[in-house]
């Protein structure tokens, strides 16, 4: 790591490189989340759109269903008469073969209604489960189910009510062999308003499911109806079966989307199956208001189903595809401007190259001229200026060195004369000293000898010790002129010299 910080340290175009790319990656990173937040937000709120759209849809198609089986049974009923049993068999065929959503048909009686009948019903409904119902042959029967009508849901609850309702699907019997159906209930009315039988009408929850199925907005999402219960009407994934409550799915997170959406709400909520995640999409299912329509609150709810792939599947492929176009973006940003910084700042290195060689002594080294006039080219300008001034200056230094040396050589030399003629003229007063030594004896024992003589001494012996001084002085004075005369000699070649 040290190594790669120092080698980062010592290269300018890598550091200036990086420094672009991380501020291009910091700006380019804070657009694109802002920008991916804003279109995950959309997406969400696009899905939302098309689920309620889809659920409007399917909740548009599924009452027009229901609301023209009321009409059917509505219309059988107005023209029913009651005195006659065998004739409620003719009832019932005539509301089943009306309708193409009918699958099939009870009228029943409360009991004892008809002489001779304890229990009376009449049913027709369609045999052949396995083929479209309009094709599928027409069935009579006296009974439905696995026990007595009386005990059953679609003809207690009418009786007891005195109102028409549209009821869950049938969950209190044996479902073997009876295709699943939802029932629309409604009471037959005798001369005293009292309910005296019931007719229900059968829809089929596969013709429902088909309708929820051409609602789903993509392949991978389901479509569901629940009723009060939390009993699926219509099952997500096409199962249609008997008592299967919702609330029995695996998953906390799945039985909280159901509770919210038995409770009424509509809105969408997150949740998990089997470790994937998914979105629910719920509203409470509504019936048109229509005259002379009074069915009663349903508490049915429809939700769709949407995968997180679904929603978020070309975000996620998106995200990815921006993701690798970004870090490649990145890379080819990087080098381009590495190669263009490079590009830029090889004046730059060449002068650094050039700067060592001229700190190691190659003061001519050439410096090319720059065809550029920015900073770099001034500055290539300048130190071309600078190395010229620098050679001369080291050459202007070089002659005065040379200059220096040559006085300095000439110096010794007239040092090394001028000791030796120092040491000469040592010799020489030393030679002029001991020449001036016996005479200035010779005085001073004359003038001793003089001042010992008194007058009575004889005048020659006074005459000749005088004349002896006499000489011995004209010796002294002589050596004196022979100093002097040189030491004039010595002055004339000097001021010659410095001339």
């Amino acid at each position: 790591m040290s190594r790669l910080t120092t080698y980062i340290k010592r290269d300018l175009p890598l550091r200036i490189s990086l420094m672009i790319v991380l501020a291009m990656s910091l700006l380019l990173t804070i657009t694109l989340l802002v920008m991916l937040f804003f279109s995950r937000k959309a997406m969400k709120e696009d899905a939302l759109n098309r689920a309620t759209v889809t659920l409007n849809r399917a909740m548009t198609n599924i009452d027009n269903i229901m609301l023209s089986v009321e009409e059917t049974a509505g219309n059988t009923y107005i023209n029913m008469k009651y005195d006659n049993p065998e004739m409620m068999y003719t009832y019932a065929r005539r509301i089943v073969e009306a309708n193409p959503y009918v699958s099939g048909c009870a009228i029943a009686f409360k009991p004892d209604y008809f002489k001779g009948h304890q229990l009376y019903m009449a049913y027709v409904h369609h045999g052949d489960s396995l083929k479209p119902e309009t094709a599928a042959p027409l069935i009579s029967e006296s009974s439905f189910g696995n026990k007595p009508y009386t005990e059953q849901a679609w003809f207690t609850k009418p009786m007891s009510t005195g109102m028409a309702t549209w009821l869950n699907p049938l969950a209190d019997f044996d479902s073997t062999g009876i295709q699943s159906v939802t029932s629309f209930c409604m009471p037959i009315a005798g001369r005293d308003k009292q309910p005296i039988g019931v007719i229900s009408v059968n829809v089929s929850l596969s013709l429902l499911s088909g309708v929820m199925a051409a609602a789903k907005p993509s392949p991978n999402s389901y479509c569901a109806l629940l009723d009060r219960d939390g009993s699926f009407i219509v099952h997500p994934v096409g199962e249609y079966l008997f008592n299967f409550s919702a609330l029995n799915m695996p998953g906390e997170s799945v039985h909280q989307a159901v509770e919210t959406m038995m409770n009424g709400g509509s809105g969408y909520l997150p949740f998990n199956i089997d470790g994937r995640k998914f979105y629910l999409f719920y509203q409470p299912f509504e019936l048109v208001d229509f005259p002379y329509r009074d069915v009663g609150d349903l508490g049915w709810s429809l939700g769709v189903v949407f995968s997180e792939e679904d929603i978020f599947g070309d975000y996620n492929r998106l995200f990815n595809y921006v993701l690798i176009i970004a870090v490649v973006g990145m890379v080819l940003l990087y080098l381009h401007i590495r190669l263009i910084i490079r590009h830029r700042l090889r004046p730059l290195s060449m002068l650094k190259e050039r700067t060592e060689r001229i700190a190691q002594g190659h003061y001519d080294e050439p410096i090319p001229t720059s065809p550029n006039i920015d900073e770099i080219g001034k500055l290539q300008y300048n130190f071309q200026r600078m190395q010229r001034s620098v050679a001369a200056n080291i050459s202007e230094l070089n002659e005065i060195t040379s200059s220096i040396q040559k006085h300095s050589t000439e110096l010794q030399e007239a040092y090394q004369q001028a000791r030796k003629a120092d040491n000469m003229k040592t010799v020489f007063m030393h030679n002029m000293t001991n020449q001036m030594v016996a005479p200035a004896w010779a005085i001073d024992e004359d003038v001793t000898a003089l001042c010992q003589y008194d007058e009575d001494s004889q005048k020659n012996e006074v005459g000749t010790l005088v004349e002896h001084i006499q000489q011995n002085g004209v010796a002294i004075t002589r050596v004196l002129n022979s100093l002097i005369n040189s030491s004039e000699e010595e002055q004339i070649q000097e001021k010659g010299g410095e001339s």
